[in-house]
């Protein structure tokens, strides 16, 4: 019988909105670049994907030194002159602020009289914390890629969790709105998984979830 339940944040709680494309915007406007940021964005993001994939083969960093090594290699790919290392502030702040999807509260709220309730997000523990904060969402444990010391998918990252919660596998079911991250992660950590596809996205292939969900649940059980 699953007694926990460990909920992904930026996508499943928390909308990530257009807070990133709107922080890459103003670089390039305090640089006088004209490209457009939903482009140079993009390829920050693929640039922030490999980095972080380096980094659990070489040696854990936080997101926060991952942005500032994204944007300076960034600036060389585009061009762009200027202090990789100010700027990137900009897109720091872009990560509080953030708002919960409407469903969240009231999910974790029915949820939490059935399962206790954890955070495993792949991001630094400041900034989650403070949008947890300022949106009411409560957990009974929060853990992060900066406490944990890597990354999802790593399978480290579902191990140290387990253990730091003190439950089996078969204890805990995961939510996410990754297949990768939040489903073929756990589930090859032995949880069972639950995807939030809040857009409609996902097609079958190899990582099927144990349960597909297009919004948070206000009753029942997960699975």
């Amino acid at each position: 019988m699953e007694q926990a339940v460990i909920f992904d944040v930026y996508g499943t709680l928390v909308s990530t909105g257009t807070g990133s494309v709107d922080a890459t915007a103003e670089i390039l406007r305090k640089r006088g670049c004209a490209l457009p940021p939903e482009r140079v964005y993009a390829r920050w993001k693929q640039l922030h994907r490999r980095l972080t994939a380096e980094t659990m083969q070489k040696g854990f960093l936080p997101e926060a030194e991952l942005f500032r090594l994204g944007l300076r290699e960034l600036y060389g790919i585009y061009g762009i002159e200027g202090e990789p290392d100010e700027d990137v502030q900009i897109m720091l702040r872009s990560l509080r602020g953030r708002k919960a999807f409407p469903d969240a509260a009231p999910a974790l709220a029915h949820l939490c009289r059935h399962y206790r309730i954890f955070i495993g997000s792949n991001t630094d523990t400041a900034p989650l914390e403070d949008s947890l904060i300022q949106n009411g969402l409560t957990a009974d444990g929060i853990f992060t890629s900066e406490s944990l010391r890597c990354y999802k998918p790593d399978p480290l990252f579902y191990s140290r969790l387990l253990e730091r919660i003190g439950l089996s596998p078969e204890q805990v079911i995961f939510v996410g709105d990754s297949l990768t991250e939040d489903v073929e992660g756990p589930q090859r950590a032995g949880m069972r998984a639950v995807l939030v596809d809040r857009k409609g996205c996902f097609r079958p292939g190899s990582v099927q979830p144990d349960r597909i969900l297009t919004g948070l649940p206000a009753e029942g059980l997960l699975l």
